[in-house]
Parts: structure tokens; C-alpha cells; sequence
């Protein structure tokens, strides 16, 4: 009875300590987390602006007499070169006008040439006493009239044959054609803009500035030029900046120069211009890193173990997409920048690619 009272005595122990223990619960996963490293290269740089390839030397050719488009010898995108005929108009006008102006010069010469007889005649009868000093003063002056219309007759027939010559539209640079408006049946005015030249050469990169970054584009002694189609970034530096605003953007256009080898760099591509702020951008963080309290900014910062920690952090600006920190960070540290709200002090967190 002994051993049966004990034996039950322990199963009735065993079910107890069974009952009130409790299974371990399984440890938490990290949570998956985005960052950003502080002071890297891509957080040093300050403001930065979409721009384009643009030639440093940009033309609009026209004709500069009117006319009827008869041909149209190039297309946007060829390359031409100096002297090179782009267009022609109707010709027939100014080449009536051009015979005129020779027959005009032809007919002052042959009376040029007939009061010059006369002065001759004019002097062998006053040497005879046949007439007077005064009737040969005015046939020597009517020789000076004479000569005078020749003189006027030879310049209208030069101007006629630079109006004849200017029916062609042509290059007056090596370069690429960006625009050709000329189409066969187009009757242009005098000095309407009918094609845009792009010449070789320099290069450089068009941006639009705002009126709150004037003074610090100004000051900017360099830029970094990168492309977005990839590449080693260029320098630049600031050689235009425009006194008025863009009536439709309001903003200020600029020209940024680009130094060096400009052979890859295709008129029309797409760059980003940004100015070094190594001064107050060293640390800026995106807006989605910081995290407000009660008045108070924090960050989390992703210590070696691959745990969390809430540090305090000293707001100085904040812009429209990202905040600059001016304590509490230090270059090298590993900042959350999505799910922020969602960790706590000590947390495991798996880091994604960024």
C-alpha cells in the first residue's frame, strides 16, 4: 500500500509541476529596417539641380530676306559644317533686281564715259578760245556727277548681289542642327528664326535656380556635374547667372561650365548639378529618419550588434525632404530611415539593401 500511495502521490506531483510550467516562447525576428550611413558621400552633397547638356555657344539662323522656302537641305540632329547650305528661297525677285541694278551700272558708266569726251572737247575749244572757263568748270562738273552715279550705281548692284546671296541659309559654325523649322512652301520674314545651331566646343549645363539659392549659387566656387546616365563626375563651374527671373518658373536660369573631356557629353542628356555644403551638410539625414516626440527630435541608431538605440539628436534645419542634424550624429553612424515608429530600445533589426 505503501509503494501504491507513493507512486500516486508522484503522479499527482508530476501533473501539477506540469500544469504550471509553461513553454518558452520562440525568440522575437528582427525587424527589417532601411538606413542610411551619416556623412557618406551621397548625404555630403547640399542642394542639387536637374540641368541639361546644352553647346556653350548656341545660334539662330535666318534668312535675312524674305521669301518662299524652295529647299531644305538639312534635318534636326545632322552635323554641318562652316558654310554649309541649310536652305534656299525663291531667287527669281532678287535676281530681276540684281539685272536691274547691272543695267542701271552699265548705263552710268556709257554716260560717264560720254561727258568725259565732252570735257576733253571742252578744253580743246577753250584752248582755241572758242568757249569760256565757266562752260568747261560746268562740264567738268557734270563729269563729277556722272562719276558719282557710276560710284552709287556700283553700290546698289553690291547690295543686289548680297540680297541675292542671302536667299541660302547657311552655317556659319561646325555643329549639330537642334532645330530645323524650314519647310519647302514657307514664306519667312527677314530675321525669323528658322534653324538653332549648336557649335562644337565647350560644353555646359543648364539649370534653373530658385531665388532663395541665389546667394549660394554665387558663392559656389565648384559643382559636381554627374550624368544620369551613369559615368565619373565632372567639375563645373558657375559662368552665367541670369538678373530676372523666368516669367513662366520663376526661377533664374544659369549655365554651369564643364571642364575636361567633353566628347561624351551629347547635347540634350540629362545631368545633376549640386553644389559641395560639406559645412552644414555633412549630416543630413531624410525626413523619414527622424522621429518627434513631445517637441523633441531622435533617430535610431543601429549599433555594431545589430540592435537599436534612441539617441537625441540637435535639429539645425530642415528642408523639403531631408533634415540637418548639428548634434547627437556622428559621420560613420548607421541611421533608421523606415519604420521608425515601429522599434523599440534594444531591438534586433535585419538591414536591407538601400
Amino acid at each position: 500500500m505503501k509503494t501504491a500511495a507513493h507512486c500516486l502521490w508522484l503522479g499527482i506531483a508530476s501533473l501539477t509541476l506540469a500544469a504550471c510550467s509553461k513553454p518558452e516562447a520562440p525568440p522575437e525576428a528582427p525587424r527589417p529596417v532601411r538606413y542610411v550611413v551619416a556623412g557618406a558621400a551621397a548625404q555630403q552633397q547640399g542642394d542639387s539641380y536637374a540641368g541639361e547638356i546644352r553647346a556653350r555657344h548656341e545660334t539662330n539662323l535666318a534668312f535675312r530676306v524674305a521669301g518662299k522656302v524652295v529647299a531644305k537641305l538639312a534635318n534636326s540632329g545632322d552635323r554641318v559644317k562652316k558654310g554649309q547650305t541649310l536652305a534656299r528661297l525663291d531667287p527669281s525677285d532678287y535676281a530681276l533686281d540684281l539685272s536691274a541694278k547691272q543695267a542701271q551700272l552699265a548705263a552710268a558708266q556709257s554716260d560717264l564715259g560720254q561727258q568725259e569726251l565732252n570735257l576733253k572737247r571742252y578744253r580743246e575749244l577753250l584752248a582755241k578760245q572758242f568757249v569760256s572757263q565757266s562752260q568747261v568748270d560746268g562740264q567738268q562738273n557734270a563729269v563729277n556727277a556722272a562719276r558719282a552715279k557710276v560710284d552709287q550705281a556700283r553700290a546698289q548692284l553690291a547690295a543686289s548681289r548680297n540680297q541675292t546671296g542671302y536667299t541660302s541659309l547657311v552655317a556659319d559654325a561646325d555643329g549639330v542642327l537642334s532645330q530645323m523649322a524650314a519647310e519647302p512652301g514657307l514664306v519667312v520674314a527677314a530675321g525669323q528664326p528658322m534653324a538653332r545651331l549648336s557649335q562644337d566646343g565647350p560644353r555646359e549645363a543648364a539649370i534653373q535656380v530658385p531665388e532663395n539659392a541665389l546667394d549660394k549659387v554665387r558663392r559656389a566656387g565648384q559643382f559636381q556635374v554627374r550624368l544620369w546616365n551613369g559615368g565619373a563626375p565632372m567639375t563645373g563651374t558657375l559662368r552665367e547667372l541670369a538678373a530676372d527671373a523666368d516669367p513662366a518658373t520663376r526661377t533664374y536660369p544659369a549655365r554651369v561650365a564643364i571642364g575636361g573631356d567633353s566628347s561624351r557629353l551629347q547635347l540634350g542628356m540629362t545631368a545633376s548639378v549640386a553644389l559641395p555644403d560639406a559645412a552644414d551638410a555633412q549630416m543630413r539625414l531624410p525626413l523619414t529618419a527622424l522621429l518627434d516626440e513631445q517637441g523633441k527630435h531622435y533617430v535610431w541608431l543601429i549599433a555594431a550588434n545589430g540592435k537599436v538605440a534612441r539617441r537625441a539628436v540637435t535639429v539645425s534645419r530642415v528642408d523639403a525632404d531631408s533634415a540637418t542634424l548639428s548634434q547627437g550624429v556622428q559621420a560613420g553612424d548607421k541611421i533608421v530611415t523606415a519604420g521608425i515608429h515601429l522599434l523599440r530600445d534594444g531591438q534586433a533589426v535585419k538591414l536591407l539593401e538601400r
